[in-house]
């Protein structure tokens, strides 16, 4: 016994001394865990029990409803069918058809279009979900397209007999070779219908597998679905995604209808029990008991160390959402005050980083747009478009004058004095100018339509925003589009305290698998990432592109800018 004693000790000794020597944070949370184990583990094991036999059973109870009215809907349609058929068998063009006297050849088109087909084109038109509709005689004479066929070929379908036994006077249901239903059923002999005398000749109603059995199609989801008779399996079906699940237990039922098929479906047992939800909401409420406990002794046993540390935790959330000038400070000198204290050197710091980096890129693109624009002498560039203008107008080229023209207003508006922001109403105007010299270069072979505020505010926007888009929407929309009967719509117009871009072209719009990279890729010249990067830089998430593509129809980029609350409004001439 001392022996077992000293063993016991010796074998305790090494996790006692490892539980002395834990935090106090650690020992709290083991004692919390010790406390809640046990009431967790019976409730877990309780509520387990109850969710998987209350599911079960109203899975089952839900599959036998399913099945029921699946046999249900195809018993009646069968019944309707085949109602259909005895009327098609007993109706007056089929007999007239099948045992009518013909003395000439019209004699027999005029039963066969006027009468045989208009009948059929009405069951047709009355049941479009029909397949086929066929006459088989036994007259070698009689032959018409699908319609009217000999006994012969009905022997070579796969579905029937060479003895033609299977085909009684009332109807009966086959399956194709392709898996699609077919009703058949003999035809009376004239004037004996009503003493149940029928002849040799046979009508078949075929259907397509898909509309026959359209009302299964809600059935398939996440199950096995087999429809089968005696003698073969008619629809066989397994949902991808349970296939793998269905070795590991199902609840299965079946039901067979009035014409003999017979309805099975298996579901995977865990689908079954997944749809609980409400019934998991007793374990949570008792998981949550269980939480509140653990959580009142937490608190009662923690002390200033755990308060600092949540204060801690709490700043790192903040930090987390995007906002860098968070305050926190410790004057403690233990662990806690100095990751604290590091804490906030470590924030200050990439705070800082962050605007320098921002910084850095408004410099940078600020400085490409100046170097675009440092590319043009503007006075050299005036004057000869003004001795154009000149020249022209005395040589009465009013189209050669209006071009100068417009290029002296665009170009003044882009190069803008070397900024790299200008008005709003001058950047408009610059792209109004763009488009009428881009009529003029391409010979009006696309149309313009603006909707512009005739009321513009004052503020200041990034020059050179609208022009990229625009040259986009042309050259990339309505050029490759060809034809003269491209539109490109520009609206320019004030929404709830901002202005609201859009330009839309009705081109050849753009594949979706190359939207996603048309703002984040660098493209030849000044094009739509540089556009996105200067108004995220300068407005924010806010005032993003926005892209939307239809390929083969149009495209349509928008975006938005903040209107100051002091800006003042003039009236915008064109």
């Amino acid at each position: 016994m001392r022996n077992l004693k000293d063993l016991l000790r010796s074998r305790l000794q090494g996790p006692v001394a490892r539980l002395h020597s834990l935090s106090y944070r650690s020992k709290l949370r083991l004692i919390c865990l010790a406390v809640s184990i046990l009431p967790l583990t019976i409730t877990t094991i309780f509520c387990y029990h109850q969710i998987v036999t209350s599911l079960y059973e109203r899975e089952k109870t839900n599959l036998e409803y399913t099945l029921q009215t699946a046999a249900d809907t195809l018993s009646y349609q069968t019944g309707l069918y085949e109602n259909l058929l005895l009327h098609i068998v007993s109706s007056e063009a089929v007999m007239d058809t099948a045992f009518g006297s013909y003395n000439t050849i019209y004699d027999k088109y005029e039963q066969f279009t006027y009468s045989y087909d208009v009948f059929l084109n009405t069951i047709y038109a009355q049941h479009p979900e029909v397949g086929q509709i066929t006459l088989y005689t036994a007259r070698d004479d009689l032959q018409h397209g699908r319609q009217l066929r000999s006994l012969e070929s009905l022997t070579e379908e796969g579905w029937l007999s060479e003895d033609l036994s299977e085909v009684e006077a009332m109807p009966r249901w086959f399956i194709d070779s392709d898996g699609c239903p077919v009703a058949a059923a003999r035809v009376p002999n004239p004037y004996t219908r009503y003493i149940q005398s029928y002849s040799e000749d046979i009508v078949c109603i075929r259907f397509p597998s898909r509309s026959f059995f359209y009302f299964l199609d809600n059935l398939t989801a996440d199950c096995h679905l087999k429809v089968y008779s005696d003698s073969r399996v008619i629809i066989d079906y397994t949902d991808p995604k349970a296939a793998k699940s269905l070795s590991l237990g199902v609840v299965g039922l079946s039901r067979e209808s009035s014409c003999g098929w017979t309805i099975l479906m298996e579901k995977p047992r865990y689908l079954a029990l997944r749809s609980g939800n409400e019934l998991l909401l007793v374990m949570g409420a008792v998981i949550l008991v269980c939480l509140v406990l653990i959580a009142m002794l937490s608190r009662l046993f923690s002390d200033f160390s755990v308060k600092r540390i949540n204060r801690l935790h709490g700043a790192m959330q903040i930090m987390q959402g995007g906002n860098f000038d968070i305050r926190i400070h410790d004057d403690c000198s233990d662990e806690i005050g100095a990751l604290t204290n590091d804490f906030q050197v470590m924030a200050d710091e990439i705070g800082r980083l962050i605007r320098e980096n921002y910084q850095n890129r408004i410099t940078l693109k600020e400085a490409q747009l100046k170097a675009l624009q440092a590319q043009i002498n503007p006075h050299f560039l005036y004057n000869c478009l003004s001795l154009i203008n000149s020249r022209a107008q005395l040589s009465g080229e009013e189209e050669i004058s209006r071009m100068s023209q417009l290029m002296s207003s665009f170009y003044r508006t882009t190069l803008n004095k070397g900024r790299s922001d200008t008005l709003l109403r001058d950047e408009v105007k610059n792209v109004l100018s763009y488009l009428e010299i881009q009529q003029l270069l391409h010979d009006g072979v696309f149309r313009v339509v603006t909707r512009i505020d005739p009321v513009l505010p004052e503020l200041r926007m990034p020059n050179l925003i609208l022009q990229p888009l625009v040259e986009n929407a042309i050259v990339h929309g309505l050029l490759p589009r060809g034809g003269d009967r491209g539109m490109l719509f520009l609206t320019v117009c004030r929404v709830e305290g901002r202005m609201h871009f859009t330009v839309m072209d009705n081109g050849v719009g753009i594949p979706p698998e190359k939207l996603p990279s048309l703002i984040t890729t660098e493209s030849g010249g000044y094009g739509l990432k540089n556009v996105s990067d200067r108004l995220l830089l300068t407005y924010g998430e806010e005032s993003a592109l926005r892209i939307n593509s239809i390929p083969g129809e149009s495209t349509m980029i928008t975006f938005s800018i903040p209107i100051p609350d002091d800006a003042a409004a003039a009236p915008f001439g064109q």
